[in-house]
């Protein structure tokens, strides 16, 4: 992240799309379970498996719209509270995974320090 004094703090491109990347990833690992090889559900309607699918596609669609929110004020160099609030929300769904095997250390390092235990 890089700070000037007259500037919040924002993260870099790279780490938004990093932990876009990750929690895409992740959500979408969550929700397998829901999904046959031929592409049809594998599930009934209103059934827990299809309560988990929508939260999933859910849980995505949040994901993107918050690493678009960051990745505009981080392209522009012009952050708000706005762009600050949508990396925090980034930042406590990725909490969540914090010890996946998959979490980049530079993103685990990242996490750890916005939300120690």
């Amino acid at each position: 992240m890089s700070q000037s004094p007259d500037r919040p703090l924002l993260p870099s491109r790279q780490q938004v799309g990093n932990l876009r990347e990750f929690l895409h990833a992740r959500t979408y690992s969550a929700a397998s379970v829901t999904i046959r090889l031929d592409g049809a559900p594998a599930h009934a309607a209103g059934s827990p498996l299809d309560d988990v699918s929508k939260v999933s596609d859910a849980l995505y669609e949040i994901v993107d719209g918050l690493a678009r929110r960051v990745l505009d004020a981080v392209f522009s160099g012009q952050s708000d509270a706005e762009a600050r609030d949508a990396w925090v929300a980034l930042l406590l769904v990725a909490q969540n995974w914090r010890d996946a095997p998959g979490l980049p250390a530079d993103l685990k390092t990242l996490v750890d320090e916005a939300f120690p235990l």
